[in-house]
């Protein structure tokens, strides 16, 4: 489709020595890669474009636009593995993004502090170069953002940038802007026990009320004030050049065993959220979060409010962009021409990874016999990640007895399905 090649990275970009890495784990584990998501990706293309192209384009051109989606699949269903393939895309287009776990143990959605304190650890820059770790953590993306403005400035521009600007910036949180502010000259002062105390008070950990008081930060980040500080902290990296934030929340445990209290708390929650997408108040935010399909059906009726804001009238799709729910379980594709697809990528993959030649065309017609072999059966849990392993498994045969199968070669692959019982897809 066009667009996609300015997405992500392309699989040149990658080294043949990282291309080999994220095979070989796939082969090992079944499940795409956490980094490089987009080149395994099939079947989700199309609504990834058209988030790009709705969504984050305009945010990126015109700084306002926010935006919620709830992408919704059963467990197992490629919830994740979609989160992660947005978040390249959103690095490709300049955002910053926060990936975050949502489970009732960890990180609750109805503790608000927890969120903000989870939004801030995850917060994360692209990767500077392919392959390797992105800059993660708020601390650690403000002092990159500041690298980058004085490499584009100077650092004195910067300084009087800081003190005549920044720190009347339109942030809802004066005390948030001010320990931002705080933050950043102790970084260029090299002076590493405030910058330690601000980072403190910048990821949501206790800082007592005296130290508060020392640096004259009037307002104490807790459960009451957390998304408001969540909404400064958005405002806070625009200021700072990022075009835009990209929230995403992956809901990895059932709620439906909470309590009706605790579940219309996080219905308030994600009610507010949503009704601030659409204010002047948080600019520049697409903000998704996935949820099995029950959410729908068991969370969203006890919060008739936040029902209004969900119930759309169509599937979402480039003719239907404004539709708040991505349902990925409506992907058409036959479980046939879904394993094809993953298996002619892992080829590619192989191919760019291994100094051996292969015969492609062989290898691409006994990814499909495995294809149609493994889509005879119902498309059950697990049963991608066994055709993964079972592909790559193959593959290294292949490199040692290249041969055209038949469907009843495949039948000697034995263990996968008793490595794989009890476990998700992630795909």
């Amino acid at each position: 489709m066009e667009g996609m090649e300015t997405q992500s990275t392309a699989l040149t970009d990658w080294t043949p020595r990282q291309v080999r890495s994220i095979v070989e784990r796939m082969g090992e584990t079944g499940q795409p890669p956490e980094r490089g998501a987009m080149l395994v990706n099939v079947g989700t293309d199309d609504v990834l474009e058209v988030l790009r192209q709705e969504y984050l384009i305009p945010i990126r051109e015109d700084g306002r636009n926010s935006s919620f989606k709830l992408v919704q699949a059963t467990f197992g269903g490629g919830k994740t593995h979609f989160l992660h393939c947005l978040r390249e895309i959103s690095w490709a287009e300049g955002f910053i993004v926060s990936l975050v776990g949502i489970s009732p143990k960890e990180c609750p959605f109805d503790d608000t502090l927890l969120v903000y304190q989870a939004v801030a650890k995850h917060l994360e820059l692209s990767p500077k170069e392919v392959g390797k770790p992105s800059t993660r953590g708020v601390e650690l993306v403000l002092i990159r953002l500041l690298q980058d403005k004085i490499a584009e400035s100077g650092e004195d521009a910067v300084r009087q940038w800081l003190r005549m600007e920044f720190k009347r910036s339109q942030i809802e949180s004066h005390a948030l802007r001010r320990a931002v502010w705080l933050f950043l000259e102790a970084v260029l002062d090299a002076d590493d026990e405030k910058e330690e105390l601000l980072t403190a008070y910048l990821r949501g950990d206790h800082v007592s009320a005296a130290e508060r008081g020392e640096l004259r930060l009037r307002e104490e980040l807790d459960s009451k004030s957390a998304f408001r500080f969540l909404r400064s902290l958005i405002q806070v990296m625009r200021e700072l050049g990022v075009p835009g934030m990209v929230l995403l929340f992956d809901e990895m445990d059932r709620v439906m065993s909470l309590s009706v209290k605790r579940r219309k708390a996080i219905g308030d929650n994600l009610r507010q959220m949503i009704d601030h997408c659409g204010q002047a108040t948080l600019p520049a935010l697409l903000w998704v979060y996935a949820v099995p399909p029950e959410f729908m059906t068991t969370v969203v009726p006890e919060y008739p409010a936040l029902e209004q804001r969900l119930r759309g009238a169509g599937r979402f799709s480039l003719a239907s962009p404004l539709e708040p729910v991505i349902d990925l379980e409506s992907m058409p594709m036959e479980p046939e021409q879904l394993f094809e697809r993953i298996g002619w990528k892992l080829l590619d993959l192989f191919e760019r990874g291994r100094s051996e030649e292969l015969d492609m065309e062989m290898q691409k017609a006994n990814v499909s016999t495995l294809a149609d072999h493994m889509g005879r059966n119902a498309l059950e849990s697990g049963s991608r990640r066994i055709f993964v392993k079972r592909v790559v498994h193959m593959l290294h045969e292949q490199i040692h007895e290249p041969k055209l199968l038949v469907s009843s070669d495949f039948d000697s692959f034995e263990g996968f399905e008793d490595d794989l019982d009890g476990e998700e897809d992630i795909f």
